[in-house]
């Protein structure tokens, strides 16, 4: 019937609809197929992806047959009204959301998560009336559980969306039965109980929204020996001070205020701002994007700005801001920006997402059902913006920009001309004293007429007879006549803010202007009072002194205080131009000097500071760049003082780059490594080192590539799976490549450190003769070279090079000596690093309480650092500690977390498997196989030959009692995996599973 309307099912059983009819797929098999083609619906699916996802890896010879006799049969079904096509690679089934309901169900909830709180209940209620029961109920292959988990993640995502946006409607008595069935149907959704927990307060049920807090709580510490999170400890704080008539907490604790500070002399545009007034109230209707546009200096952001604070009240959920630099050379980067916002909406450094679309998925979650009201400053263009835009109808943005931003569908806009005469006065009055206007309105009339009444330049001006109180008016108004040729083209674009620029820097005297010029040289967003002593040569005080003189000036603003107590500056960009533009016409030299002063001060605190925290002891390689001191107090912590100089830092390096001073960047990018370490900032640490390694590559600097290259090696091998043969693959090459340059310039600590990470690389590929030599080359190096904290890490390496190999007791001397070495360094980071170790080798050799012991130790310190990263290794130790006992799950499922939310795949992969083993130790074979199969994929990218191949063993435990042939599958890889890498023991233990489950299974038995 190729006329028929075709209707696909998965949301329940799997069904094929001709018209209203069913149709017959009689084996659990067909129904999987289709499944499975339905979930790549519109893609080519591969025979082989095919028969991995219903064999998994244990297909039949005659797989390939049985798929063809698979579509056959669904196609017989379909009657010809199937748009099923078969490709040279495998199959191709087209459907769209009207046909498909999985696929009808992601498009509902997407428009709902796009949507007004009033029009995304309904469309959530369609969403979830598409569900008839578990996902591909009647399926049966190896994918269909994964996918089942996934599908049903997405509603129960969507069920936690619908209550919240009830609640957020005022529907909490309607919601209450349902919430309540719903949370003690899914007891680990905290999301759920928060919900449940607000709409029992809401009713007046004070008494119970705290007792189904302590339900939770007894839950999760019996189940898994968790706490809840912060979102529901917020929560349940919050009711408990609550007043009896209260309406309820708010569900979002993280509320971020970002708005700059309000201009207390704002000045005229009475018809704009009623405008934006208007278009920023809420009403009840999807919330706008609204553009101000205009030349530079028209007063865009004063206007923004100052539209924002007036509607801040209306937006509870907070207020973001950022400035987007359109106008330089190298605007802000949309991801940079979401990754700012994220850490104000909550969102840990190292949950952030590294790619942009993930990061906007991430931000528009988080404003979704908040009313947030989002200050985009200074756009360059409309693609810039558009990932900054939130998804939510219940936010606004306002959005400055030179450009006309006309590719922005449905925008409101407000185009913003010159003052008129009056505001203009008005300004000029309350910046330079009104009396002064008015007892010489000619002459205020003509220094207004020659602004072209230009907000920045009236602002200027005023300044500057402010700063003159002796100086009649008529003095300013013959100065700007003098430029009358510029000032005739004040309106056409930045030639009148580079005039009223000028007269406030003529107003400075020699030093001012010299030291603004050299700041001015900075691609800096802003900087610290200590620069501006290192690049003028002279003490903080006098320093301080110019710098409040240039404020004065509105040739910088204040920027308040930095982590050593210094005062902090910025540049509006313009007069950044402007003052570049005089240090090309004045400065007898191109600048290089100043900028080698600037960043020896920078790469000088940088190296204080970096001595200062524990990192992961790679030798401390710098470069010939002369550091310059800066005077800084004792106390000032290293850590905070990274965070603060964050982004300057990470212009300065690129600068240095930029500017062929390599020695410089490469030294600075290295002494920034261990802040990026510790507190897991893996994004810039990867934008930094690669933009560094080009430029060192470029200029045949080979000790800068080989520190740059260091750390890629180390980023890439836990925290990345691209490379074909996987992610040990590309570090053995890496670390090769490596100790080649180190070994090329004669640096014996580098070359320590390269063969420590191509000891890791050759173990996890079980080449155990070679890793053993690399390890001991490691240990050699770092004596000779008195690298002690590479003296610490090479032990760690032999030890786990011994370890993989099963010898335990040399393992446990290189850990002893590595125990020493480290306590000695004084590094506490990496002492509890070996303790890991030392708790994984006690753990094999079943010293129970020795590993614990030396665990918990680890974990207190990491803990103290907050080194979430570090930290996972240590919970999945303690796991496996306790195994088969009841802590062992919460460890693992803490472990897996923390993973997942950081991007871990090794430690995912780990945690899988831990969770597992646990699962199977508790009797649920079903399980463990889903989790198993998960750490095997994961492993198999690795690249890490035992990781890989404890699993498989683990994974045919589990499955033995339900499939003895994919039981016997796994089993016989792991073996092999063994054999190949020298593990007698294992081999002898699977060999005689193998020979039993084949006996089993004969028929003579």
């Amino acid at each position: 019937m190729p006329g028929s309307r075709v209707r696909f099912r998965i949301l329940g059983g799997v069904e094929l609809w001709l018209d209203d009819a069913p149709a017959v797929l009689p084996r659990p098999r067909h129904r999987a197929v289709l499944g499975c083609l339905l979930l790549n619906a519109n893609r080519v699916v591969t025979v082989s992806a095919l028969t991995e996802a219903l064999w998994g890896g244990a297909a039949p010879a005659t797989a390939r047959n049985q798929l063809q006799a698979d579509i056959s049969a669904i196609r017989r079904a379909g009657r010809g009204a199937l748009e099923l096509t078969t490709r040279a690679a495998g199959y191709l089934l087209h459907a769209d959301e009207d046909q498909a309901d999985h696929l009808r169900f992601a498009a509902l909830t997407a428009r709902a998560r796009g949507a007004a709180v009033s029009e995304r209940v309904p469309l959530l209620r369609e969403a979830l009336a598409l569900w008839h029961g578990p996902a591909l109920a009647d399926a049966a292959g190896a994918y269909v559980a994964a996918a089942r988990l996934q599908l049903g993640e997405e509603r129960l995502s969507a069920c936690e969306d619908l209550y919240e946006a009830e609640l957020e409607l005022g529907r909490h008595r309607e919601i209450v039965p349902d919430l309540t069935r719903a949370a003690r149907d899914e007891p680990t959704r905290e999301r759920l109980w928060v919900t449940l927990m607000l709409a029992l307060h809401r009713c007046g049920r004070r008494a119970d929204a705290l007792a189904a807090g302590r339900e939770l709580r007894r839950f999760l510490a019996d189940e898994h020996g968790l706490e809840p999170g912060p979102a529901f400890q917020e929560t349940e704080r919050l009711i408990l001070r609550a007043d009896e008539d209260d309406a309820g907490p708010a569900a979002a604790p993280v509320v971020p205020a970002l708005l700059p500070p309000d201009i207390v002399d704002f000045t005229g545009r009475d018809a704009e701002i009623a405008r934006l007034d208007a278009a920023l109230a809420p009403a009840g209707r999807p919330l706008p994007v609204v553009t101000i546009t205009g030349m530079g200096g028209v007063g865009k952001t004063t206007l923004a700005v100052h539209a924002a604070h007036r509607a801040a009240g209306d937006y509870p959920g907070g207020q973001l801001y950022a400035t987007l630099r359109g106008t330089e050379a190298r605007p802000v980067e949309p991801g940079d920006v979401l990754a700012r916002f994220l850490r104000a909406l909550g969102v840990d450094e190292r949950a952030i997402p590294i790619d942009l679309t993930e990061r906007a998925d991430a931000y528009r979650s988080r404003l979704a059902g908040r009313r947030v009201l989002v200050l985009l400053d200074d756009a360059a263009d409309e693609a810039q913006i558009r990932p900054l835009l939130p998804g939510d109808g219940s936010c606004v943005a306002l959005v400055t920009s030179r450009a006309g931003l006309d590719g922005l569908a449905g925008a409101r806009r407000v185009q913003l001309g010159v003052f008129s005469d009056d505001e203009a006065a008005s300004l000029l009055g309350r910046v330079a004293a009104p009396q002064r206007v008015a007892r010489e309105p000619a002459e205020s009339a003509t220094i207004l007429r020659l602004c072209g009444r230009l907000p920045l330049a009236v602002r200027i001006a005023g300044a500057r007879l402010r700063s003159r109180p002796a100086w009649p008016m008529s003095r300013l108004a013959t100065a700007l006549q003098n430029e009358q040729r510029r000032l005739d083209h004040l309106v056409a674009g930045d030639l009148a803010v580079r005039t009223s620029i000028a007269s406030s820097y003529r107003a400075i005297g020699a030093a001012g202007q010299l030291l603004a010029r050299r700041l001015s040289l900075f691609t800096v967003p802003d900087f610290p009072s200590w620069l501006a002593s290192a690049v003028a040569g002279v003490p903080a005080a006098e320093a301080e002194d110019l710098l409040e003189r240039l404020v004065d000036a509105h040739l910088l603003l204040d920027a308040g205080t930095d982590a050593t107590g210094a005062g902090r500056y910025r540049f509006h960009d313009l007069v950044r131009l402007y003052l570049r533009e005089r240090a090309q016409a004045e400065e007898p030299s191109d600048g290089t000097d100043v900028l080698r002063a600037g960043f020896g001060a920078y790469l000088g605190l940088a190296r204080r500071m970096a001595t200062l925290i524990p990192g992961p002891c790679y030798a401390a390689i710098h470069g010939t760049f002369p550091a310059v001191t800066v005077p800084v107090p004792d106390e000032v912590d290293p850590i905070e003082w990274f965070a603060a100089e964050r982004l300057a830092l990470l212009a300065v390096v690129r600068h240095a780059c930029d500017a062929g001073e390599i020695e410089a960047a490469f030294d600075l990018a290295g002494c920034m490594e261990k802040h990026f370490d510790i507190r897991g900032i893996y994004i810039d640490w990867r934008a930094t080192s690669d933009y560094v390694l080009a430029a060192c590559r470029a200029a045949g600097h080979r000790l800068g590539e080989a520190v740059m290259l260091r750390g890629l090696t180390e980023l890439a091998a836990w925290h990345e799976v691209d490379h074909p043969g996987g992610a040990m693959d590309r570090m053995l090459a890496d670390a090769e490549q490596t100790a080649e340059l180190f070994e090329s310039v004669g640096h014996g600590p580098g070359l320590s450190d390269a063969a420590v990470m191509k000891a890791w690389a050759l173990a996890a590929k079980g080449t155990y003769g070679e890793a053993a030599e690399a390890a001991e080359l490691a240990i050699r190096l770092a004596e000779e070279h008195d690298h002690l904290g590479g003296q610490a890490r090479a032990h760690v390496a032999a030890a786990v090079v011994h370890g993989e190999s099963l010898d335990l007791a040399v393992a446990e001397d290189h850990l002893t000596v590595a125990l020493r070495v480290a306590r000695e360094v004084g590094n506490q980071r990496y002492v509890a690093t070996v303790l890991q170790f030392i708790g994984v080798l006690n753990t094999r050799a079943g010293r129970t309480g020795a590993a614990i012991a030396a665990l918990d130790e680890s974990l207190r310190v990491l803990r103290t650092y907050q080194d979430r990263y570090a930290e996972v290794l240590t919970l999945l130790t303690l796991a496996r500690a306790h195994l088969p006992g009841p802590p062992a799950r919460g460890y693992a499922t803490e472990a897996l977390t923390i993973a997942r939310e950081y991007n871990l795949p090794h430690h995912t992969a780990d945690a899988l498997g831990v969770l597992g083993a646990v699962e199977l130790a508790d009797g649920n074979h079903r399980r463990a196989v889903d989790h198993l199969s998960a750490s095997v994929r994961l492993w198999r990218q690795r690249g890490w030959g035992t990781f890989l191949a404890d699993a498989l063993r683990t994974l045919g435990d589990a499955q033995a009692p339900i499939s003895p042939a994919a039981a016997l599958h796994a089993w016989r890889e792991a073996r092999d995996i063994y054999l190949s890498v020298g593990h007698a023991p294992r081999v002898a233990e699977l060999n005689a599973l193998i020979s039993k489950q084949v006996a089993a299974a004969s028929p003579s038995s």
